[in-house]
């Protein structure tokens, strides 16, 4: 509830009482008690599906009697995670708006599943998504775009015992000091299941929310870090970039709204990104479309 009132800009009270009129007009029930929380009922669940194709439409009648399906204007709303944001998105709405200034960009730095709720809530238009290993099902109303796939790599400062080697496993980072992003992040939590598979916890000695930071205290000798690889610079002093057996792979994925993709602020926003990840990430197959029906 309060969520949906932070989106909508309204009161949890009056959401309530959304909720409770439609349950009225429609001699349903929409929310039921689990334990201490509420959740959408069969039917709340089975009125989503039928109404998200009106919305849809909706949104496609609105589009075209702005004109926003002609004409290279208006406000595009981007998500994306951090490292995604700095080294794929700027540089495009960069580019984009050098050719066409009259497109504004609106950037959120989001995890993957919170993009993907904001995309499909009509919150964002485009959602930078990456996974390490299979992309979750996506919605009918999504469709995604494959960039491209970085690799997880571990960065050891100069000093470290591990720093004459060019590959690790993570069997041979049990005895080591971790620097890590803090538990629930997507890294974080494939790193813990990693090491946990190999038999041990990470003793990990530091916790920051930036890359920058997990990157300062390694050239600093506090401990080592597994990083994507695109977060990190090429000459980054006192470390050495070592490749993490067996290689782990993180694939990334514009997703948008299937209503949307006649725009052409989304399409050359998509472009752009595009074409700046097939010069950053590693491409090993020529760009597919992902919808539901792949999954």
């Amino acid at each position: 509830m309060k969520r949906v009132a932070n989106v909508m800009s309204i009161t949890q009270s009056s959401v309530s009482a959304q909720l409770k009129q439609l349950e009225r007009e429609t001699n349903t029930t929409l929310l039921e008690k689990v334990g201490r929380n509420v959740e959408l009922t069969a039917t709340a669940k089975k009125l989503i599906t039928q109404v998200r194709p009106i919305i849809d439409s909706l949104e496609a009648v609105e589009t075209s009697l702005t004109g926003a399906d002609t004409k290279y204007e208006g406000i595009v709303r981007i998500g994306a995670f951090s490292s995604a944001l700095q080294s794929l998105v700027i540089p495009a709405i960069a580019a984009v708006n050098q050719q066409y200034p009259a497109i504004d960009f609106r950037l959120t730095e989001l995890e993957p599943p919170a993009s993907l709720t904001a995309l499909s809530t009509q919150q964002i238009d485009l959602a930078l998504v990456a996974y390490i290993g299979e992309m979750m099902p996506l919605p009918n109303n999504l469709t995604a775009l494959k960039l491209g796939t970085d690799e997880l790599k571990v960065l050891v400062n100069t000093q470290n015992d591990l720093a004459h080697q060019k590959k690790v496993s993570i069997n041979d980072l049990h005895e080591q000091d971790w620097v890590m992003e803090p538990d629930g992040a997507y890294l974080s939590d494939k790193v813990w299941q990693l090491c946990q598979a190999a038999g041990y916890q990470p003793h990990r000695i530091a916790t920051f929310q930036s890359y920058a930071a997990i990157r300062r205290a390694i050239t600093y000798n506090m401990g080592i870090g597994v990083l994507p690889n695109i977060t990190i610079p090429p000459q980054l002093a006192a470390t050495k970039l070592l490749t993490l057996t067996p290689m782990q792979q993180r694939h990334f994925y514009l997703v948008s709204r299937k209503a949307q993709s006649h725009l052409k602020t989304i399409k050359v926003t998509q472009n752009q990104i595009a074409t700046i990840s097939s010069q950053v990430l590693t491409v090993h197959q020529t760009k597919t479309i992902i919808s539901n029906s792949n999954h």
